[in-house]
């Protein structure tokens, strides 16, 4: 993996301008670290493309070689991060309810317009996973949106599996589930077999052992999942499925995230108390008729969650052009009672943490990826621009450089 991600990033450097052992300063007029408090008139020095010091700018010693970028009237703060998406591959679910041996880094097209345009909202690293309507959809892969190939774009491959307990149609959900129960029961009974054929290799002629049998390779996604060696992405459309989910984890012992369906907030409770991290929908606010009172009732998902203590990510959506942006989800919780740093955790530092992977991105701290937004204003202002957006110490985004935005601008000018 190391070789992967340092030969991708050699590349986006050169593409850059820049070598990997360039070292950069970035001046900032305010950094949200994200970790800890914001910080006025800061620096952040990057070298490798990690960030190896931070702090206000007369605090940091800047190399005479530095190759300095000057935001000095500008906010910097950590990439948004995607925890959870089934855009930019050819087709989010196969035809068939289980396929735990595929993988998205195989269906990636690198020239999706998805990934330009998560690049110019800031976003620094998503997780690309198969879609909800497969029962085992396969492994997902974290990406950074810039890229040529899907090996330059990729950060993790095959980092989890995505499950989903929303039956196919015509299947009930009593179906759905003893089918799950039955790939289980199968894969567990198979690695079961395959030990006890292990230790039963007969000896060859001349008192040589035969090499011992191999794991069929379509069945090591499986056995890495129940092996607790690979966490598993539940979808849950609706609050049963939650406890079905909680349920199917304890039995077969196997760890897992969950990616709710807006009912779900029924489960926070249940939720908290299992410790667990959930992905909300992108729809996150929206009003429900209460049948007894005979009203309307507005539900707030972050709300509910942060109040239940459960720990949340947020992701996006091409369902408005609201819920296309990260900051539009956080300043939508703000607006309804979030605080403010929960808010923006949870497109940073809470979605790095829910896909196991805070020691490398999701706030602006030593020893972590240079991966920033420099900004024109507040993070959650909806007249702040993305001036900048830096990937592992390079810049790869400029918004004055950016040809498609300002075809875009030209037209709504009238020009």
């Amino acid at each position: 993996m190391r070789i992967v991600i340092g030969a991708a990033l050699s590349v986006i450097l050169a593409q850059a301008g820049w070598t990997r052992d360039d070292v950069v300063v970035v001046k900032a007029g305010r950094i949200v670290t994200v970790s800890g408090p914001d910080i006025e008139g800061g620096a952040i020095l990057i070298k490798g493309g990690k960030i190896e010091a931070v702090g206000k700018e007369k605090e940091i010693e800047i190399p005479w070689d530095a190759k300095v970028l000057d935001a000095s009237k500008m906010v910097v703060m950590p990439g948004w991060i995607e925890a959870h998406t089934s855009r930019g591959v050819d087709r989010p679910n196969e035809q068939v309810q289980s396929v735990p041996f595929v993988s998205t880094f195989d269906s990636i097209n690198p020239v999706d317009p998805y990934f330009e345009d998560a690049l110019r909202q800031g976003v620094t690293s998503l997780f690309v996973l198969p879609g909800h309507q497969t029962m085992i959809g396969g492994q997902g892969c974290v990406l950074r949106p810039h890229g040529l190939t899907t090996e330059q774009m990729t950060v993790v491959k095959n980092h989890a599996l995505k499950l989903s307990l929303q039956p196919r149609g015509g299947m009930s959900r009593m179906a759905h589930l003893a089918a799950i129960r039955r790939e289980f029961d199968e894969m567990l009974q198979y690695l079961q077999d395959l030990e006890e054929k292990k230790r039963e290799v007969p000896t060859a002629a001349g008192g040589q052992k035969q090499p011992p049998p191999e794991m069929d390779i379509k069945k090591e996604t499986m056995a890495r999942f129940l092996g607790g060696k690979l966490t598993g992405y539940v979808y849950c459309p609706e609050p049963a499925d939650v406890l079905k989910a909680i349920e199917l984890s304890k039995k077969y012992k196997f760890r897992m995230k969950l990616v709710v369906g807006r009912e779900c907030w029924k489960a926070a409770d249940a939720i908290a108390k299992e410790k667990l991290e959930v992905v909300l929908p992108a729809e996150m606010v929206y009003w429900e008729t209460d049948e007894e009172k005979h009203q309307e009732i507005l539900r707030v998902l972050p709300a509910i969650f942060h109040k239940a203590g459960v720990k949340f990510a947020m992701q996006t959506d091409s369902s408005s052009l609201g819920t296309s942006y990260q900051w539009y989800q956080a300043a939508t919780a703000v607006k309804h009672g979030v605080p403010r740093d929960v808010a923006i955790k949870s497109g940073t530092l809470h979605a790095a943490e829910v896909l196991d992977l805070a020691d490398r991105f999701g706030s602006i701290e030593k020893g972590k990826l240079a991966n920033l937004v420099v900004l024109t204003g507040d993070p959650l202002d909806a007249q702040t621009w993305v001036d900048r957006v830096i990937l592992e110490g390079a810049v790869v985004y400029e918004r004055e450089k950016d040809e498609k935005l300002e075809r875009v601008m030209e037209l709504k000018a009238g020009k």
